[in-house]
C-alpha cells in the first residue's frame, strides 16, 4: 500500500478557494479608481465639500460682511479665541437657510450612489435601489447595537483616563472619543456595504425557502464582518486616522502660513481640495476591497455548503 500525499487543506493559502481575510485583497483593490463610477465618486465627494463650504461662506459673509480677519489668520487668533467666537456669536446655532443642507445632502447622496455602483460593478452585480436600502436596514439590525456598545465602552474608558487629572490625557479623551465615533460610523457603513452586496445577489420571495435564504444572508453578512475583527478594525481605524490626519495637517499648515495674501489662500484651497480627492480615493479603495472580499467569501461558503450537503447525503 502506497501512502500518498494528503489533499490540500481548505485553509491552505495557495488554494484559490481557501478562506481569506480582507487584507488579502489590498493590492487587487487598488485598481478601479479610474472607472466612470470611480471618477464620479471622487467628483461627488469633492462637490460635497466644495459646494457646502461655498454656501456656508456666503452665509457667513451675509452675517458679518467683509472682514479683515483672514489677514490675521493664525497670527493673532488662538484656538480659545475661535471657540469663544463661535459660541458667543451664535454661529454654531444660526440657521443658514435651506441652501447649505440641500446642497450637502444632494452631493452626499450622489457620492453614496456612485460608491454603490462602483462596488457592484467590481464584482459584476447590478446596482439597484432596493438592495441599497434593504442592505442599510440589514446593517442596522446586525451591527448597530454591537457597535454602539463597543464604542460607548471605549469612550467611557477614555473619559475615565481623561478625567484622571494627568495633564495631557484630556486631549486623549477628546481626540480619541472623536476617532472612536468616526470608526464606529465607518464600521456601520462597512457592514452596509457587505449587506447590500448580498441583497444584490438576489433573494427569493416570502416563501419558506425565501425565509431560509434571508436567514442565511443575514448570518453570512454578520460573520463576514465580525469573524475578522482585527483586520477590519485596523482597516477602519487606520482609514479614519489617515483621512482625518490629512485634513488636520492641511489645517495646521494653513494656521501657520496665515491668509494675508491671495496666493496663500489659493494654495491652501488647492491643498484642501487635493486632500478631499485623496480621501475620496481611499474610500473608493475600501469599497472595492470590501467587494472583492465579499465575492471570494461567497465562493468559499458555496463550496463548503456543497461539501456539507454531500457528506450529509452519503450513506
Amino acid at each position: 500500500m502506497t501512502i500518498t500525499d494528503a489533499p490540500p487543506s481548505v485553509h491552505d493559502r495557495q488554494d484559490p478557494l481557501s478562506p481569506r481575510g480582507p487584507w488579502s485583497f489590498l493590492r487587487a483593490s487598488v485598481r478601479g479608481g479610474g472607472s466612470p463610477w470611480g471618477l464620479g465618486l471622487l467628483g461627488f465627494w469633492a462637490a460635497f465639500f466644495l459646494v457646502s463650504n461655498v454656501f456656508w461662506a456666503i452665509h457667513l459673509k451675509a452675517l458679518t460682511g467683509w472682514s479683515s480677519l483672514p489677514n490675521y489668520w493664525g497670527e493673532l487668533l488662538t484656538a480659545q479665541d475661535l471657540w469663544e467666537l463661535l459660541e458667543n456669536a451664535g454661529l454654531r446655532h444660526h440657521w443658514s437657510g435651506p441652501l447649505v443642507p440641500v446642497a450637502a445632502f444632494g452631493t452626499l447622496a450622489g457620492f453614496l450612489w456612485a460608491g454603490w455602483h462602483l462596488q457592484a460593478a467590481r464584482v459584476g452585480l447590478v446596482a439597484r435601489f432596493a438592495p441599497w436600502v434593504w442592505g442599510f436596514l440589514d446593517a442596522l439590525l446586525l451591527s448597530a447595537i454591537p457597535l454602539a456598545l463597543l464604542g460607548n465602552g471605549v469612550i467611557w474608558a477614555l473619559n475615565q483616563v481623561g478625567t484622571s487629572g494627568i495633564q495631557g490625557l484630556s486631549w486623549l479623551d477628546w481626540v480619541g472619543g472623536f476617532g472612536v465615533r468616526m470608526a464606529c460610523l465607518s464600521a456601520l457603513f462597512l457592514q452596509w456595504w457587505i449587506c447590500r452586496l448580498g441583497r444584490a445577489q438576489g433573494l427569493p420571495g416570502w416563501t419558506l425557502g425565501g425565509v431560509r435564504a434571508l436567514r442565511a444572508h443575514l448570518s453570512d453578512s454578520f460573520l463576514r464582518f465580525w469573524l475578522h475583527p482585527v483586520q477590519w478594525g485596523i482597516l477602519v481605524l487606520g482609514g479614519v486616522i489617515l483621512r482625518t490626519g490629512l485634513a488636520f495637517l492641511v489645517l495646521v499648515l494653513a494656521w501657520r502660513w496665515g491668509g494675508g495674501t491671495p496666493v496663500r489662500v489659493g494654495l491652501i484651497l488647492v491643498l484642501q481640495l487635493g486632500t478631499v480627492v485623496l480621501n475620496g480615493w481611499l474610500i473608493g479603495w475600501f469599497l472595492r476591497l470590501t467587494a472583492l472580499f465579499w465575492h471570494h467569501d461567497v465562493a468559499v461558503r458555496a463550496v463548503i455548503r456543497e461539501l456539507e450537503a454531500d457528506l450529509g447525503s452519503a450513506p
